[in-house]
């Protein structure tokens, strides 16, 4: 089940819109003001949820007049976020593929805690991915092979999301690396480029945050 999300951070509206048009989503998923970009966009969400305390009113009265039978508004003051919720709801539902439009932006605590929940996906078993016009993030813990006509940007970094990844294998980069550990407090996997037609990344042990990124 392949599932998008609309979250409320940066979303550069062409690039989001090729996004939606171009994917094949068994459902989509509206987090509070991602429904502005929605109502932009001419999107109807399967299932539109949140506290709405960013949404624009204008908005979520057009949903809730058109739709209400998809949206779930939850208190102001609880533990999740709204993209959590959209998360969590998503692998309820069957998800084993997850997009988030609007997860990165200006915020960097809401940027952090975004990266904080691919975790929760991965242990779910759904392949979970950040994406923006600028960078496509995930989350791995053994292998991943990345193809040099699919790579996302001209720069791929590795990133310890536990204190140590072990058993690190690189082939195919232009920095090449066999069982290393990279440890976290350093920034020796911060760009990387893909040098063959094939890369891949293998670890024997920890959580590694994959970034693809461009200028």
């Amino acid at each position: 089940m392949n599932t998008l999300i609309i979250t409320g951070g940066h979303i550069d509206l062409p690039f989001a819109k090729k996004q939606v048009d171009t994917g094949v989503w068994d459902c989509v998923i509206s987090a509070d003001s991602g429904l502005n970009f929605c109502r932009k966009a001419g999107i109807w969400p399967d299932v539109i949820l949140g506290d709405f305390d960013s949404a624009d009113p204008d908005v979520l009265q057009f949903f809730q007049k058109k739709c209400p039978e998809r949206i779930l508004t939850f208190p102001a003051q609880k533990d999740e976020t709204d993209t959590e919720l959209a998360i969590l709801h998503a692998i309820r539902a069957g998800a084993d593929r997850i997009t988030l439009l609007g997860a990165t932006g200006s915020r960097l605590d809401h940027v952090l805690g975004n990266l904080q929940l691919l975790l929760p996906a991965m242990e779910a078993g759904a392949a979970c991915i950040i994406l923006d016009e600028h960078n496509r993030i995930r989350m791995i813990r053994d292998t991943l092979t990345i193809r040099r006509e699919e790579q996302f940007g001209r720069y791929v970094s590795l990133l310890p999301f536990t204190p140590q990844v072990e058993g690190l294998t690189l082939t195919g980069f232009v920095y090449e690396t066999e069982n290393f550990t990279l440890t976290s407090g350093k920034a020796r996997g911060v760009s990387n480029e893909i040098r063959d037609e094939e890369a891949r990344i293998v670890l024997k042990s920890g959580i590694l945050i994959v970034i693809e990124s461009r200028d």
